[in-house]
């Protein structure tokens, strides 16, 4: 089965408009109960803690399944008015809640936090009565809901609903910062091809350096440019406007209806530029995945790089975190794999004809130069970059020459012939095929070692 999902924006009366602003605040009731359950759960367990018990004697954290039955327990004094919402709205908010406090404890982000009607967005999940036809959508207890406009993808979904080959799974509501409603319907449908005889694209492997003048360039491991994503500028051509907007907002009473008119307003002119991003993005990383079996990219620090006030609005405006997210799902689609390359492999600072690491690369310099007097490569620092990723997945996956032939990768040392892989590694005298390279060792300034 393959999963799927189509988002269609809702064409709402006012009367439906405050129904799903209760469903949301529905959810936003169950999520803070949720949290105020978890807090009391961790409260407990380090007061615990402070007494001396031991691990396995505290109390342990709570799961979904113990906030599901708690809450069954509590909701006729908690919520006496939870029969007129879906009851799937307070199980996916109580699912949320216990997803958070587990990516918490796993390290991943912070406590979850308690939500306010004025700073959380508006949504809320269905699963049960859920109804697809041409121009409506149904939910269930809310009943049907107008389509603002239809789309080819609707109706790929409905002949695949008339057909008996997909199935409905769930249907999550949002109100964006345009002030429009729209609706995803995550749907499961037959795989077309098996998975054991679907071939993924022939081409190449493919990596891809994001970057600022360039929001992303693309290049094979021998240095070969593939395609490139000229960098966006959807908000910053839009700068003064948005001020404008903000302005407007400010110089309006808190609370007021024309405040809140001022905001809808500002909303829209970010929704705008945020849509007209992700449309180049969409082009530009189908035609990829559809091109590529295997694409890698690397693992940015982007709220790093966000504390240079010089290159915030730049960076902001590329939507690299986007990108990533198109390209993990379309290379499934397509057959193919996405390879997210370590932090701290050095891309841009290595050479890409013989792999000397630079041990300084300035922002200032676009054109990468490289350090071994032997060697005295030359190339765009973007391509460069992109050319090392590439090289980086092919031995990471055992396909580069270095990995099926190796001899001596010492620099200087006696090797068969001249030819370097863009990884580092000599290709040399035939060896025995080595084993998986850990992602880490490629590329860094630490002394090779034979892979054989």
């Amino acid at each position: 089965m393959a999963h799927g999902a189509v988002r269609v924006r809702l064409d709402v009366t006012d009367v439906q408009a405050g129904m799903l602003l209760r469903a949301a605040g529905a959810r936003r009731k169950a999520w803070n109960w949720a949290v105020a359950k978890i807090k009391a759960n961790a409260d407990q367990w380090h007061a615990e803690a402070s007494y001396g018990i031991e691990k396995p004697d505290r109390v342990r954290p709570l799961t979904y399944f113990t906030l599901g039955k708690l809450w069954t327990a509590e909701r006729p004094e908690v919520a006496p008015w939870a029969g007129e919402h879906s009851t799937w709205t307070f199980r996916y908010a109580l699912r949320d809640a216990a997803t958070a406090h587990q990516a918490f404890l796993a390290g991943k982000r912070r406590f979850p936090r308690f939500k306010s009607r004025h700073r959380d967005r508006a949504r809320f999940t269905v699963r049960d009565g859920l109804a697809l036809e041409s121009g409506r959508v149904r939910l269930a207890k809310y009943g049907w809901v107008r389509i603002a406009a239809a789309c080819p993808q609707q109706a790929k979904l409905r002949r695949l609903l008339r057909r008996g080959h997909a199935m409905l799974q769930h249907l999550t509501v949002t109100r964006h910062s345009d002030g429009h409603w729209y609706a995803t319907v995550n749907f499961t449908r037959e795989a077309r091809i098996p998975g054991e005889r679907h071939v993924a694209p022939a081409g190449p492997v493919a990596g891809v350096d994001r970057g600022v003048t360039t929001a992303a360039v693309v290049a094979t491991a021998d240095g070969a440019l593939v395609a490139e994503l000229p960098a966006s500028r959807a908000l910053r051509d839009r700068l003064r406007h948005v001020k404008h907007l903000q302005r407007a907002v400010s110089r309006t009473a808190k609370g007021s209806a024309n405040r809140r008119k001022a905001v809808e307003r500002l909303g829209r002119a970010h929704a705008r530029a945020v849509a007209v991003r992700a449309d180049t993005l969409h082009g530009f990383t189908a035609r990829l995945a559809h091109a590529h079996g295997v694409v890698v990219i690397e693992d940015l620090a982007t709220a790093n790089m966000l504390r240079n006030r010089h290159l915030a609005a730049a960076i902001g405006d590329q939507g690299w975190a986007e990108l990533a997210r198109q390209l993990t799902y379309k290379t499934i689609r397509h057959g193919g794999q996405l390879i997210v390359a370590d932090r701290w492999f050095a891309s841009s600072k290595t050479c890409s004809a013989c792999g000397a690491v630079r041990p300084k690369l300035t922002l200032a310099e676009c054109t990468y130069r490289c350090g071994n007097d032997s060697c005295g490569h030359v190339a765009d620092r973007d391509v460069n970059a992109a050319a090392n990723l590439a090289a980086w997945g092919e031995h990471t996956l055992g396909l580069c020459p270095c990995v099926i032939r190796a001899g001596d990768r010492h620099p200087g040392g006696p090797t068969a012939e001249s030819t370097r892989h863009a990884c580092g590694g000599w290709v040399s005298g035939p060896a025995a095929p080595a084993g998986p390279v850990l992602p880490g060792e490629t590329g860094t300034s630490r002394p090779r070692v034979s892979v054989a």
